[in-house]
């Protein structure tokens, strides 16, 4: 995962003493779990959180400049010299050219974490948000990470209650800094992978066994594969549906047997743009609608779980 990191103490309005233990924690954890952290090196934070990161990696025998990437604008200095550093090909980080181009910092990011700060800050959000990246804000040091942490979390209710119960783990109140850190980059981490993975298939029973190697192969990769009714709750069906393919990982979805369901999924989860892997029996006659997409023929269990196993390697591989 690449982790952009973004603020500025000045403007952490609370235990500020405790932000800056806070940042030098987070830098620590982001690349002891294999992370990249993606910087701006232009602010003190941005030394702050590159200088434990890159301390962190020595002490360990890693090469920083693996783990630690950063890009300063061309009409300033770069505040340190952690890990690999580069200049912008951009004159300013200001939306003002005649081609949207991103800094390269965010767009290499796969998510956003935003400390502190103010104007600059909400400055780089935007940026985050043009490019359609996860945002994180910390609330427990005020300043724009915190009216951040507040905007997301409504647009996450309004969403999903769900998805907002998450994300509202980052306003847990923990006193030791380096478990607040490692929860914030735990969490960072489901949002940019979500664990759930919605599964489309048939509910006759006969089709059962497909959701077993569906789940099978789900675990195998850390991947937790549910199906509607399997799913035991007095939520309204369809809202429920709709919540969790949205905020799956991905979907799997078996074509074997033509039914209402099956194809309602699949076509809300085309609609969002999900990543669908698809599988059915061979000899299974495709309606047209479909007819096009690539699809994984089995005939046994054994040979689904096989060809499934190749298909969500490969997805998972691509988005670490």
């Amino acid at each position: 995962m690449r982790v952009f990191v973004s603020g500025s103490f000045r403007s952490a309005t609370r235990d500020p003493e405790l932000c800056r233990k806070f940042v030098e924690a987070l830098g620590r954890e982001i690349v002891k779990q294999g992370h990249v952290l993606l910087n701006g090196c232009r602010s003190e934070l941005d030394a702050s959180i590159a200088g434990a990161a890159n301390q962190w990696l020595k002490e360990n025998g890693r090469n920083p400049k693996k783990q630690i990437i950063s890009y300063y604008p061309r009409d300033q200095e770069a505040v340190h010299n952690f890990g690999w550093i580069g200049q912008s090909a951009l004159p300013d980080w200001e939306m003002k050219h005649a081609e949207l181009r991103f800094p390269e910092q965010i767009e290499k990011a796969q998510l956003a974490i935003f400390i502190g700060g103010s104007e600059g800050t909400f400055g780089a959000r935007n940026w985050v948000y043009w490019a359609r990246k996860p945002v994180m804000g910390v609330p427990r040091f005020g300043g724009s990470g915190e009216t951040i942490y507040q905007q997301e979390l409504t647009r996450r209710n309004q969403k999903s209650p769900l998805a907002a119960a998450d994300y509202e783990r980052l306003n847990a109140v923990k006193s030791r800094m380096p478990w607040y850190a490692k929860d914030i980059v735990n969490l960072g981490e489901l949002l940019v992978t979500p664990r759930a993975v919605f599964s489309v298939s048939s509910f006759k029973p006969e089709y059962d066994p497909v959701y077993t190697s569906f789940r099978r192969v789900g675990k195998k990769f850390g991947f937790d594969v549910i199906r509607t009714d399997k799913n035991h709750t007095s939520e309204r069906i369809l809202p429920r549906i709709e919540s969790e393919i949205r905020h799956s990982a991905f979907v799997i979805a078996d074509l074997s047997d033509v039914s209402r369901n099956v194809y309602y999924e699949v076509g809300f989860a085309m609609g969002l743009k999900k990543e669908i892997i698809f599988t059915a029996k061979r000899g299974t006659v495709l309606p047209f609608d479909v007819i096009d997409v690539p699809v994984l023929w089995w005939t046994t269990q054994a040979e689904l779980q096989t060809k499934l196993s190749a298909r969500v390697k490969a997805i998972k591989k691509a988005r670490e």
